[in-house]
Protein backbone atom coordinates (compact mmCIF):
# COMPACT_ATOMS: atom_id res chain seq x y z
CA UNK A 1 0.00 0.00 0.00
CA UNK A 2 1.10 3.21 -0.87
CA UNK A 3 0.20 6.86 0.71
CA UNK A 4 -1.27 9.64 -1.23
CA UNK A 5 0.95 11.71 -2.51
CA UNK A 6 -1.21 14.73 -1.45
CA UNK A 7 -0.60 13.23 1.90
CA UNK A 8 3.44 12.49 1.55
CA UNK A 9 3.52 16.65 0.10
CA UNK A 10 1.79 17.77 3.36
CA UNK A 11 4.25 15.76 5.71
CA UNK A 12 7.20 17.19 3.78
CA UNK A 13 6.12 20.78 3.89
CA UNK A 14 5.33 20.30 7.60
CA UNK A 15 9.16 18.46 8.03
CA UNK A 16 10.63 21.58 6.10
CA UNK A 17 8.98 24.09 8.04
CA UNK A 18 9.71 22.67 11.20
CA UNK A 19 13.13 21.93 10.41
CA UNK A 20 13.88 25.44 9.00
CA UNK A 21 12.98 26.47 12.14
CA UNK A 22 15.02 24.41 14.21
CA UNK A 23 18.10 25.25 11.85
CA UNK A 24 17.16 28.79 12.11
CA UNK A 25 17.19 28.49 15.94
CA UNK A 26 20.37 26.61 16.10
CA UNK A 27 22.37 29.03 13.68
CA UNK A 28 21.01 32.42 16.03
CA UNK A 29 21.72 30.48 19.31
CA UNK A 30 25.08 29.71 18.16
CA UNK A 31 26.21 33.13 16.69
CA UNK A 32 25.23 34.66 20.02
CA UNK A 33 27.04 32.37 22.14
CA UNK A 34 30.22 32.82 19.66
CA UNK A 35 29.68 36.83 19.36
CA UNK A 36 30.43 36.61 15.34
CA UNK A 37 29.54 39.45 13.72
CA UNK A 38 29.10 38.29 10.27
CA UNK A 39 27.00 34.87 10.90
CA UNK A 40 24.49 33.99 8.08
CA UNK A 41 27.37 31.66 6.43
CA UNK A 42 26.17 29.38 10.04
CA UNK A 43 22.56 30.27 9.94
CA UNK A 44 22.53 28.61 6.40
CA UNK A 45 24.64 25.69 7.46
CA UNK A 46 22.35 24.84 10.40
CA UNK A 47 19.25 25.63 8.20
CA UNK A 48 20.84 23.39 5.42
CA UNK A 49 21.51 19.93 7.86
CA UNK A 50 18.44 20.13 9.54
CA UNK A 51 16.78 20.04 6.61
CA UNK A 52 19.01 17.37 5.49
CA UNK A 53 18.23 15.32 8.31
CA UNK A 54 14.30 16.07 8.39
CA UNK A 55 13.79 15.13 4.91
CA UNK A 56 15.66 11.96 4.45
CA UNK A 57 14.61 11.20 7.97
CA UNK A 58 11.01 11.39 7.28
CA UNK A 59 11.22 9.30 3.64
CA UNK A 60 12.98 6.40 5.65
CA UNK A 61 10.11 6.41 7.99
CA UNK A 62 7.31 6.76 5.33
CA UNK A 63 8.79 4.27 2.85
CA UNK A 64 9.01 1.75 6.11
CA UNK A 65 5.31 2.52 6.53
CA UNK A 66 4.18 1.80 3.80
CA UNK A 67 6.56 -1.53 4.05
CA UNK A 68 4.75 -2.47 7.29
CA UNK A 69 0.91 -1.66 5.99
CA UNK A 70 2.19 -3.69 3.01
CA UNK A 71 2.95 -6.62 5.33
CA UNK A 72 0.21 -6.41 7.70
CA UNK A 73 -2.16 -6.87 4.57
CA UNK A 74 -0.58 -9.54 3.26
CA UNK A 75 -2.55 -12.14 4.38
CA UNK A 76 -1.09 -15.93 5.37
CA UNK A 77 -3.33 -18.08 2.92
CA UNK A 78 -1.35 -16.27 0.17
CA UNK A 79 1.63 -18.43 1.29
Amino acid sequence: MKFNNKFKVIIFFAIVLTSTYIGYLLGTTFCLVNDDSICSIDLIFYITLSNIIGVVGIYTLINLAEKSITEWNYSPEEE
